[in-house]
């Protein structure tokens, strides 16, 4: 029942309003695929969606090899100071993630910590503009999902019989061959279950494209917002709200099926 409540008819209701025209900002009886060609039809909401899903597979694959490492060594790390640098790896999601990601803005404006280093070690002869960009918003989400990635992937190494390793060791593997054709083989489960984490919540994330990102880099998520909010035009905020989720769920769906496969 709370599955019903608060999952299932509120997206029954976001496919439904995107069925519908639309007039005057009031939703109409009258069904159309108006709003779904009104989305297609023009370059600029084609580019927002392509790069939604752009961010999201960057900010999936970059959680991925920057949290495989850290996941691995804490995982098999025997150091007195684990369960310290696994608080430290969580430290992060104490803060929220507006201010981290004012953090970034801090750091990547043109009067930033990262200009004014560059500009004083004469690496650079003017600031960089690295806001607003595509760029800046792949950072900060990076940064405010990498503990997710970490921790699936902490789980599928956990999860993993050290014997497994040590007979392939007996035999004549090297560690990094080892690594390759063992270890990694059988956490692919875990690293795509991370990258479908880190993917997913990057193309619904709204607070960091929004502050890193500007009229040029618009998302699904800051459309969906401008159009629910500022132009209240239902219509249309829904059928961009049905393209986001349709292809989550697509993504969700392979992902599981892979890691079914893989599982087998």
């Amino acid at each position: 029942m709370f599955l019903l409540a608060c999952f299932v008819a509120p997206n029954v209701l976001l496919l439904t309003a995107s069925a519908f025209k639309s007039d005057a900002q009031v939703l109409t009886n009258e069904l159309s695929t108006e709003n779904y060609t009104f989305i297609f039809g023009r370059a600029l909401y084609r580019q927002a969606i392509y790069r939604t899903f752009w961010i999201g597979a960057s900010v999936g694959g970059l959680v991925v090899l920057l949290g495989y490492p850290v996941a691995f060594f804490l995982t098999r790390t025997s150091s007195k100071w684990k369960g310290w640098l696994i608080a430290l790896m969580l430290a992060p999601l104490l803060a929220s993630v507006v201010v981290r990601t004012y953090g970034w803005w801090v750091l990547l404006n043109r009067e930033g910590a990262i200009n004014g280093a560059l500009l004083a070690l004469h690496i650079i002869d003017e600031p960089l503009t690295m806001l607003p960009s595509s760029g800046a918003i792949i950072i900060g989400l990076t940064h405010a999902l990498l503990p997710f990635g970490v921790l699936t992937i902490m789980g599928a190494l956990a999860g993993l019989n050290p014997n497994v390793e040590r007979a392939a060791m007996s035999l004549g593997a090297s560690p990094a061959r080892t690594f390759v054709e063992v270890t990694l083989p059988l956490s692919l489960a875990g690293v795509t279950a991370a990258f479908l984490l880190a993917f997913s919540l990057a193309i619904s994330a709204y607070a960091t494209p929004a502050i890193l990102g500007g009229p040029a880099t618009e998302t699904l998520a800051t459309l969906i917002y401008k159009f629910m909010v500022s132009l209240v035009d239902w219509s249309i905020g829904s059928a961009l709200g049905t393209v986001l989720i349709a292809v989550s769920l697509v993504l969700l769906w392979l992902g599981t099926l892979l890691g079914a496969k893989r599982t087998a």
